[in-house]
């Protein structure tokens, strides 16, 4: 088992800022899994705080939060599609406008973008220098994550936990978002559109994938919070905008009723190629399996995809006609036959943000805790492949952090001794809600080079650290860089991001701005 290094503990105290406005309740031994109470919320529907964070799956569709309503049964319709979702081929090329509309009134097709901006896999280069913040866009609604464009390297996207999908062009804001599914999505406190991934071959087919939690209105997608999968594809003759009509729902995971909470976020591709989506445990206290009665908890339990980290092929159509499940997931590595097949690493809390380094495949997770710890969780991937193995269980509810769980009678030697424990982990004197970030590739700052940076969303605190065979080597507390009196003050950071040359990026939730890392004068 990967063992814990020790850190110092001298942050700010918890009690020194409960009153701040952007926190209404830290939550310290609270949870959120009574909505109508609103105690322990965060203004702005934050993603996930102590006793809070974001998944679930339970209710009318699918038992035990599996699948259900895929692509084949929904989507929005389209001229000719009788209700049915438009199934764009994977294998074609954008300069072929899509079915249904892809180029309007048959205008030439833009051609695909030719970028040759790539990460730096170098070692670094000096010691970490001073960093700073660096303004790119404000005047959002509650964006809460940032990422470049797959071989585009003059646009960078940005979510708004609202609905919209906004897009920077040679670094100005566009008025038209890329893409807007507000009319299809429930905003309520951790609710929201979560994620995006766009596809490695983007360039070529256009295709990316957002997670958004449904409102249950529309016609075609699942009830209400429940969670949706969809993909899209750019319009072939702007590629500026999406195409709406080309929407294709992949997967739902039905989400316990009246659960505002643990819905997870991060969606993303690795280096096989697969689509990787983070899913909390359900919403309840201590994991009580909230929607379905699981005596173990949502996390532990692999009949439903709660609380877990799924992978799957959305190019295939083995499943419901609408996705694939590749080999190497939970079932076939851990030897259990009974795991829903979409599983690919179990007992995880809230993954609200989880990233895979662009140069070796190595995998961390930002884990948010309930009530004593927030954890970053780290897998190192294969030298030469860069892949990640699965079948992991990363321990909620049996352990928070390195701590046993809630459930005492469960933490035991036997049931301990399989688990992942954190590479990293704080108390909430420290933070209360543990945010994921990613390892720095870029050129701009060849010092930080290798080091992976992430924050916490309760309390500003923004930390750096490298991670070697498995062990921290190095950990500092850099927030006094990021938050300069008299320069920018990042409120609260949802999440990070990274673009195509391996630049970090920091989205701002309730400061409505978007930030680069960069070098301090």
């Amino acid at each position: 088992m990967r063992q814990l290094m020790s850190h110092p503990r001298s942050f700010v105290s918890l009690s020194l800022v409960l009153g701040a406005a952007t926190l209404i309740a830290a939550a310290c031994g609270s949870d959120e899994n009574e909505p109508s109470t609103g105690q322990g919320q965060l203004t702005g529907g934050a993603p996930g705080t102590a006793g809070t964070s974001p998944v679930a799956a339970s209710g009318s569709g699918g038992a035990g939060g599996a699948p259900v309503n895929v692509a084949g049964t929904g989507g929005l319709a389209s001229a000719g599609s009788e209700g049915n979702p438009v199934d764009v081929p994977v294998d074609q090329p954008i300069d072929e406008p899509p079915p249904a509309g892809g180029g309007a009134g048959g205008a030439p097709a833009e051609p695909p973008p030719t970028g040759t901006l790539a990460p730096n896999c170098d070692a670094p280069e000096g010691a970490v220098p001073n960093l700073a913040a660096e303004l790119v866009v404000n005047g959002l609604e509650q964006p809460l994550y940032v990422t470049g464009v797959p071989g585009d390297d003059t646009r960078l996207i940005i979510l708004e936990k609202t609905g919209a999908v906004r897009v920077v062009v040679d670094g100005q804001l566009q008025e038209q978002p890329f893409l807007d599914v507000s009319a299809d999505t429930t905003t309520t406190l951790e609710m929201g559109l979560l994620g995006i991934a766009f596809h490695p071959e983007y360039a070529t087919n256009g295709l990316f994938y957002v997670h958004f939690n449904s409102d249950g209105q529309t016609q075609g997608l699942p009830g209400a919070s429940d969670t949706v999968i969809a993909e899209y594809q750019v319009d072939a003759t702007n590629r500026s905008v999406a195409n709406p009509a080309s929407r294709r729902v992949v997967l739902t995971v039905d989400q316990p009723d009246g659960s505002v909470n643990h819905k997870g976020g991060q969606l993303s591709f690795g280096a096989d190629g697969m689509l990787y989506l983070g899913l909390g445990d359900g919403g309840n206290r201590d994991d009580q399996g909230a929607g379905h009665n699981q005596a173990d908890g949502n996390a532990q339990t692999l009949t439903t995809l709660l609380g877990k980290i799924l992978r799957f092929d959305p190019n295939g159509r083995a499943v419901n006609d609408a996705y694939s499940v590749p080999a190497g997931n939970f079932a076939e590595v851990a030897g259990q036959a009974a795991a829903l097949p979409e599983i690919w690493q179990v007992g995880v809390r809230n993954p609200w943000r989880f990233s895979f380094d662009v140069c070796n495949g190595d995998l961390y997770i930002g884990d948010v805790g309930q009530d004593a710890l927030e954890e970053l969780d780290f897998v190192a991937a294969d030298a030469t492949t860069r892949a990640v193995p699965g079948g992991l269980n990363f321990g909620w509810r049996i352990m928070e952090g390195t701590q046993c769980g809630p459930q005492p009678d469960e933490c035991n030697d036997q049931t301990r001794a399989n688990l992942v424990l954190p590479v990293d982990e704080y108390d909430h004197d420290t933070g209360v809600s543990v945010t994921g970030g990613y390892v720095y590739r870029g050129s701009a700052i060849p010092g930080l080079r290798g080091t992976y940076i992430y924050a916490d969303y309760g309390i500003k605190h923004v930390l750096r650290l490298r991670v070697a065979n498995g062990q921290v080597t190095e950990r500092t507390e850099i927030t006094d860089q990021i938050n300069v009196p008299g320069g920018p003050n990042v409120a609260n950071i949802a999440s990070f991001g990274i673009d195509n040359a391996g630049e970090l990026y920091v989205a701002d939730l309730d400061g409505g701005a978007v930030y680069r890392i960069v070098q301090a004068q």
